[in-house]
């Protein structure tokens, strides 16, 4: 079995419309801001959107919509960056940088990359569905990129080092924004009103200040997770400003799959981590079993969808069960666990599965 995306038009559009609000939201929410590598979203937006005009122009599309796209696409990477003696705002940080840091360059060029790798594999491959060609776009695009990095001198350390010390800057500059906001009058008087907000405050100082020491060694997952998604948003925006077609539409989560030999991504993540004869190389595999979990998690995610067949009440017999296993575990190991865990770990059995069993095809109601 190795199907792909359903081509068909998904007829809503509301969860796009909230993942784009998500992405476009990293600079203004301190916690994405140490999770996601490449902070300005709307600039890599922009140009994998521009990257498909120019794609859609060579197929028929209008020469003035690749024109509009592609330059506004260099003007945000082309930003001057702040001096170091000043910051900008939230807003502004979707597609500027700040100071001269190694972090600038990094991701203007891995913007760049994806962006140019996104257009030829879209141009030499007009027929493929989404899934696929953005695959294939992030191995070509990582492959590039790593060749890059270990062709020059102390490549992966320098890269390490540099995003470690991008996290630090981000959560020194939220720390500290933070701690002028609770210094105000304003501020003040609401906490003399309710205490609460106060700990709401030292708790979000904490995971600021725990959130990097996860958050640094899986870089390279989240870079690919983030830039799928950023490919998803600009392939959605591509089809509803141009009518010339560069590709099969995206279709429903309830219809998500993909190849299934990316299994063996999830495999040789966890062998490489797990088995004490690849210890050092611990992080990559970690990261190949962040990567490909999240895929198969959001493959289960779109099996529960079509469990439900729109009706609400399967779906949350579905997430009470996922909620009983946690008070069930929580029970056992004597400690909380985040009701997150259970339904990412419930999505993941169903998505991993499904590559044996094809879940929506065995459960499908068999005509009399």
């Amino acid at each position: 079995m190795t199907a792909s995306v359903v081509p068909g038009r998904s007829k809503g559009s509301w969860g796009r419309v909230l993942a784009l609000i998500t992405i476009l939201a990293v600079p203004l929410i301190p916690q994405m801001r140490v999770i996601f590598p490449v902070e300005q979203t709307l600039m890599l937006l922009v140009a994998l959107t521009a990257s498909c005009m120019i794609v859609g122009w060579r197929q028929g599309g209008k020469l003035s919509l690749a024109m509009i796209w592609l330059l506004l696409a260099l003007g945000l990477i082309l930003w001057p960056s702040a001096r170091p003696d000043a910051q900008y705002g939230s807003l502004e940080r979707m597609w500027a940088f700040s100071g001269t840091s190694g972090y600038n360059s990094l991701a203007r060029g891995w913007t760049l990359l994806l962006a140019a790798s996104f257009g030829l594999v879209s141009l030499f491959t007009p027929g493929q569905a989404f899934i696929s060609r953005a695959l294939a776009t992030l191995a070509l695009a990582s492959g590039l990129g790593f060749a890059i990095v270990f062709l020059s001198p102390d490549g992966p350390k320098r890269i390490g080092g540099t995003m470690t010390a991008e996290f630090t800057r981000r959560n020194d500059e939220s720390i500290n924004q933070l701690r002028i906001g609770a210094a105000t009058e304003p501020w003040k008087d609401q906490v003399d009103k309710s205490p609460a907000l106060q700990r709401l405050n030292e708790m979000t100082e904490q995971q600021l200040l725990d959130i990097p020491r996860w958050s640094s060694p899986l870089v390279a997952a989240v870079l690919g997770l983030e830039s799928l998604a950023a490919m998803a948003l600009a392939w959605s925006l591509y089809h509803r400003l141009n009518s010339a077609a560069i590709g099969p539409m995206l279709g429903r989560l309830r219809d998500f799959r993909f190849n299934d030999q990316l299994v063996w991504g999830v495999a040789v993540g966890a062998s490489v981590y797990l088995l004490p004869a690849f210890a050092e190389a611990k992080v990559a595999g970690l990261n190949l079993l962040a990567f490909f979990g999240s895929l198969y998690v959001l493959r289960g995610l779109g099996i529960l969808g079509w469990i439900s067949r729109g009706r609400v009440g399967r779906l949350i017999m579905a997430l009470v069960g996922s909620f009983i296993v946690v008070v069930i575990l929580a029970d056992m190991l004597g400690f909380l666990i985040s009701p997150i865990f259970p339904i990412a770990a419930l999505a993941f059995t169903l998505g991993l599965g499904d590559t044996w069993v094809d879940w929506r095809t065995r459960l499908q109601p068999k005509a009399v």
